[in-house]
C-alpha cells in the first residue's frame, strides 16, 4: 500500500532506469534514527510562489486542505502533480497548478542527486495568505508552523506543510492501477541511437518489424494484434493527425518523453476504436523558466538525425510557450543478400548495397497558451508540419527486380485547440478540436529495368517499376476531429467520466498518367468516413484502495461514403452504415504486499480506418467491402511491487492474454496487389512475463522479458476457410529481450555519470506464409534470430546544463535480420550521439 501521510518512513525512487524498466527502488529506512546513517536528504523546496486562494471559494466563505502527491526529478523540477486527498476542484487546481512551479533542491542518497515523490499539504485559510515556501520535513520531524513573513504570514491555525517521501513513480502508480497499462521511460533511450520503433520492440508482447531501414514501413504489433487494431496517439490526440503521418517507429525518440502501452483495453479518455490495444506517447512537462535540449546523431550508412525543442514558462500561471523541429536523413546503403544472373544468364547467390532506398523528413511544431485564466484553467493552441520524402528499392517482399527510380513522399499540416476548465459540483472538463490535411504522392514513371548494382540494364516495354504501368499520382486528405471529456467526482474514491470523439476524414486524388486517357480517374472520387466513440466510465477505490475497478462501455458509430468505377466506366455508390456497442471492466487487486493481481476485459470494435478501406497511395490497394472488427479481449496478470532487499531491488510480472477475433483484417497479396482483407475468425492465446535486478546503490541493472503467444485462424468460411486452425502468416510466436547497464558515479564531477550497456533480442523463427501451403522442404520460413548491441555513454551537468556523448555498436556479430515478409535488415552499425540540455 501506498505509505499513509502521517508515515514516518522515507522512500526514494531513482529515475535512472532504461527504456521500459520499472523505476528502482532505493532501500527505505528502516527507523526514523536510520534515515541520517543511510545517506537519505529529503528534497528542499527553494522557490517562491505563492498559492492563490480561489475567488469563488473565498465569496463562499469555504477553506480546505488538499494533499498533493509532487514527482520530482533529479533535478527538483516538479515533473507531475497528483492530487491525493481533495478539497474540492476549485482548491485542488490552485494548488496542483501553482506547484507546476515548484523548485527543489534535489533529495540525495549518499551525495548523489534522485528523483523522488512527495506528499504535501496544503492549506486554504480565510484569515491569513498562503505561507511561505517551506523546506520538506526529514523524517523524523514533525509538521510545525511555518513562522510569519511580511509577504506571507503563517496560517492562524498553526497548521503547516507536512511533506513525506514515496517510492511510487508515476509509471508505478499506472503500472499498479486496474487499467492494463506500461509505462516505458525514454530517459535512457535519448542518449542512444536507438529509433522508436527499436524502443518499443524491446518490451514484452511487442513487436515492431520494418521492411528496410529508418523511414521504411514499419509493422507494430501488441499481444498479437498488429497494425491500424493498435491506435496510437501523441499526448491523448490520433499520431496521424498530430504530424507524424510517417509511423510510431520514426517518431524522434528525444521529443517523446515516455510511452504507455495499454494492452487490449483502452480507456474511454482517448475516445478510440482499438481492437489491440493504444499507444500513447507523452510529451515532456512544461517546466517553470527557459528550458531548451538538443540531439545530434550520426553513423552508419550515411544517416543523421537532429531534434531541437524549447519552452518558456515565465511564472506559475499566465503565458507560455514552446517548439520543437526535427530532420532526418539516411542513405540505407546497407549490404543485403540477392541473387543476380551472371554473364551466362545463371543465377547466384551475391552481397550488394542497397542504392535506391533515401529517407528525408523533417517537421515541427509551435504551442503557446496560458493557464490560470478566468474563463480556462488552461488553454492552448498548436500548429505543426511534417514531410518526408522515401525512395523504394523493392517491393514488399523484395521479390523480382530492383528499383532504381520510384519515390513517395507525404506532407502533414495541421492545428489543434485545447480548453481545460474546473467546474463547479467537482465537475472537470477538456476539450479538444483539431484539424489536419496531408498530401500523399507517388511517382513511379520510370522507363528503364534495373540491377541490383545499381545499372540500367534494359528500356522497360512499359513505364512504371511497381507494376500495372506507370503512376503518377496524388491524394489529399483532410481530417476534421474533437473529444470532449467531462470527469464527475461522484465522492470520496468514485469518479464518472464521460468521453465524446467524433471525426470526420474527406478523400480525393488525382492520377495523372491513366493508362489511357479515356479511362476515369479511380482517384477522383470523393470518398469519406465519419466515426463517432462515446464512452462512459465509472471508477472505484474500496478497502483503502486495496480493490480498485473500472466499468465502461462504449457506442460506435461509423458511415462510409464512397464511389467506385463500374464495368462500363461509369461510377455508382459504394456506402456502408454500421452501429455497435461494446464496454468491459477492469480490476486490481492487492493480494498482500508487495504482490497485486490484474484482470481487464473489453467487448472491443474497431471501426476500418481510412488507409485501409480507401488504400494508402503507395503499394496498399483499396477495399470498400472492409468491415469492422470485434474481439473479446482479456487480460490477466500478477506483478510485485519493486522489492528492495539487502541483495538489491526486484521487480516482475506476468501476464496471460485472449484475444477472440471476428472479421480479423489482415494485410494480404502479392508484388503489387497488396489490401486488407478480412478473416472471419482468429484467436490469439499468449504469456508475457519480465523480471528486473538493480544492485544496491544501482551500479548494475539487469533486465530480461519474453512473450509466447499463438495466433491462428479459427474460421472455416471465406477466403481463408482452407487454413482453418492453421498460424497467421508472417508473424513470430516466440520473442525475448534482455539488458544490462552498469552506472558508474562522481567520476570526474559531483554530477557526472559513465553507464557501458549491453542489450540482445531473440525472435525465433517463424513462416512467411500460411504454414499449410507445399511441403516442408518448399515452405518460406524466416530463421531464428539473435542480435545484439553494445555501447557506452557519459553525462555529466554543469551550471545547469547537462552535456552527453553516447557511442554504440549494433548488432555486434552482423547477424542476418529479416523482419517483414523476410525483408533484409541492416547488419552491424556504429553510432555516436551528443545531447544537452539546459
Amino acid at each position: 500500500m501506498f505509505p499513509p501521510l502521517t508515515s514516518l518512513a522515507l522512500f526514494l525512487s531513482v529515475a535512472s532506469t532504461p527504456p521500459g524498466e520499472p523505476p528502482a527502488t532505493p532501500e527505505p529506512a528502516a527507523t526514523q534514527e536510520a534515515a541520517p546513517a543511510s545517506g537519505l536528504v529529503p528534497p528542499r523546496r527553494i522557490d517562491t510562489v505563492a498559492v492563490p486562494y480561489p475567488e469563488a471559494e473565498r465569496a463562499a466563505g469555504r477553506e480546505g486542505e488538499v494533499v498533493l502527491r509532487l514527482t520530482l526529478d533529479e533535478h527538483g523540477v516538479v515533473t507531475e502533480s497528483e492530487v491525493v486527498r481533495s478539497a474540492g476542484e476549485a482548491f485542488d487546481e490552485a494548488i496542483r497548478t501553482a506547484s507546476r512551479s515548484f523548485r527543489f533542491e534535489p533529495a540525495r542518497v549518499d551525495g548523489e542527486a534522485v528523483a523522488c515523490q512527495i506528499e504535501l499539504v496544503h492549506s486554504f485559510r480565510l484569515d491569513a495568505a498562503a505561507p511561505p515556501p517551506q523546506e520538506p520535513s526529514p523524517p523524523e520531524a514533525t509538521a510545525k508552523a511555518p513562522a510569519p513573513t511580511p509577504e506571507a504570514p503563517a496560517p492562524a491555525d498553526g497548521k503547516g506543510r507536512e511533506t513525506t517521501v514515496s517510492g511510487r513513480s508515476e509509471a508505478e502508480r499506472l503500472r499498479q492501477s486496474a487499467e492494463a497499462v506500461k509505462v516505458i521511460s525514454t530517459r535512457r533511450a535519448k542518449a542512444r541511437s536507438a529509433d522508436l520503433g527499436q524502443v518499443l520492440a524491446s518490451q514484452e508482447g511487442v513487436e515492431v518489424r520494418r521492411a528496410g531501414g529508418l523511414g521504411s514501413t514499419a509493422l507494430f504489433s501488441l499481444n498479437g494484434l498488429t497494425d491500424d487494431q493498435v491506435r496510437f496517439f501523441l499526448d491523448g490526440v490520433p499520431l496521424d493527425l498530430a504530424g507524424y503521418p510517417f509511423g510510431v517507429a520514426n517518431v524522434p525518440v528525444n521529443l517523446v518523453d515516455s510511452v504507455q502501452l495499454y494492452r487490449g483495453v483502452v480507456p474511454v479518455r482517448y475516445g478510440a476504436d482499438a481492437l489491440g490495444g493504444a499507444v500513447n506517447l507523452t510529451s515532456a512537462p512544461l517546466e517553470a523558466g527557459l528550458h531548451g535540449a538538443a540531439s545530434l546523431q550520426g553513423g552508419a550508412f550515411g544517416t543523421f538525425r537532429l531534434t531541437l525543442g524549447g519552452s518558456y514558462k515565465p511564472a506559475a500561471d499566465g503565458f507560455f510557450a514552446r517548439a520543437h523541429f526535427f530532420a532526418d536523413t539516411t542513405d540505407n546503403d546497407y549490404p543485403v543478400d540477392t541473387e543476380v544472373a551472371d554473364d551466362r544468364g545463371t543465377i547466384i547467390p551475391v552481397t550488394v548495397r542497397r542504392f535506391h532506398d533515401g529517407y528525408q523528413a523533417l517537421g515541427g511544431g509551435v504551442e503557446a497558451g496560458a493557464t490560470g485564466l478566468a474563463w480556462a484553467d488552461c488553454f492552448t493552441l498548436r500548429a505543426f508540419g511534417s514531410t518526408h520524402d522515401k525512395e523504394l528499392q523493392h517491393n514488399l517482399v523484395m521479390e523480382g527486380p530492383p528499383f532504381g527510380e520510384a519515390r513517395y513522399g507525404a506532407t502533414a499540416l495541421g492545428a489543434q485547440l485545447l480548453y481545460e476548465k474546473a467546474l463547479p459540483g467537482a465537475v472537470r472538463l477538456d476539450v479538444l478540436a483539431g484539424y489536419g490535411w496531408q498530401t500523399t504522392e507517388l511517382v513511379d514513371v520510370s522507363e528503364w529495368v534495373y540491377d541490383w548494382y545499381g545499372n540500367r540494364v534494359n528500356v522497360r516495354e512499359e513505364p512504371g517499376e511497381l507494376g500495372d504501368g506507370a503512376t503518377d499520382q496524388t491524394l489529399w486528405q483532410q481530417s476534421v476531429y474533437g473529444r470532449a471529456n467531462v470527469g464527475w467526482s461522484l465522492a470520496k474514491a468514485q469518479t464518472l467520466r464521460l468521453s465524446v470523439a467524433p471525426t470526420l476524414t474527406l478523400r480525393t486524388g488525382e492520377e495523372r498518367r491513366p493508362a489511357t486517357p479515356s479511362d476515369p480517374d479511380r482517384l477522383a472520387a470523393e470518398r469519406s468516413i465519419l466515426s463517432l466513440v462515446t464512452g462512459l466510465e465509472y471508477e472505484v477505490d474500496l478497502f483503502d484502495e486495496a480493490l480498485e475497478v473500472i466499468a465502461f462501455a462504449k457506442d460506435y458509430v461509423y458511415a462510409g461514403r464512397a464511389q467506385e468505377v463500374t464495368e462500363t466506366g461509369g461510377w455508382r455508390s459504394k456506402d456502408r452504415d454500421l452501429h455497435r456497442f461494446g464496454g468491459g471492466a477492469a480490476l486490481r487487486l492487492r493480494l498482500g504486499e508487495p504482490v497485486y493481481l490484474k484482470a481487464s476485459y473489453e467487448r472491443a470494435t474497431r471501426l476500418p480506418r481510412a488507409d485501409e478501406v480507401f488504400g494508402n497511395g503507395v503499394l496498399i490497394l483499396e477495399n470498400l467491402d472492409l468491415a469492422p472488427e470485434h474481439s473479446h479481449n482479456l487480460n490477466v496478470g500478477v506483478a510485485t511491487v519493486p522489492l528492495r532487499t539487502g541483495l538489491g531491488s526486484f521487480r516482475g510480472e506476468l501476464n496471460g492474454f485472449a484475444r477472440l477475433a471476428d472479421n480479423l483484417i489482415l494485410l494480404t497479396g502479392r508484388d503489387r496487389n497488396w489490401s486488407y482483407q478480412n478473416v472471419h475468425g482468429a484467436r490469439v492465446l499468449g504469456v508475457e512475463g519480465a523480471a528486473g535486478w538493480s544492485s544496491p546503490g544501482g551500479l548494475v541493472s539487469l533486465d530480461a522479458n519474453a512473450t509466447v503467444q499463438d495466433a491462428r485462424n479459427t474460421s472455416a468460411e471465406g477466403t481463408f476457410g482452407a487454413f482453418e486452425g492453421r498460424r497467421l502468416p508472417n508473424r513470430p510466436w516466440l520473442l525475448a529481450n534482455a539488458t544490462a547497464r552498469v552506472s558508474l558515479r562522481q567520476l570526474a564531477f559531483g554530477e557526472d555519470e559513465l553507464s557501458p550497456f549491453w542489450s540482445t533480442r531473440y525472435v525465433h523463427g517463424f513462416f512467411r506464409y500460411w504454414e499449410g501451403l507445399g511441403v516442408v522442404s518448399s515452405k518460406d520460413t524466416i530463421d531464428a534470430q539473435l542480435v545484439q548491441a553494445a555501447g557506452v555513454g557519459y553525462r555529466v551537468r554543469r551550471g545547469g546544463v547537462t552535456l552527453g556523448l553516447t557511442a554504440e555498436l549494433e548488432n555486434l556479430t552482423d547477424a542476418k535480420v529479416f523482419d517483414f515478409f523476410g525483408v533484409e535488415r541492416p547488419g552491424r552499425a556504429g553510432w555516436l550521439k551528443g545531447t544537452l540540455e539546459y
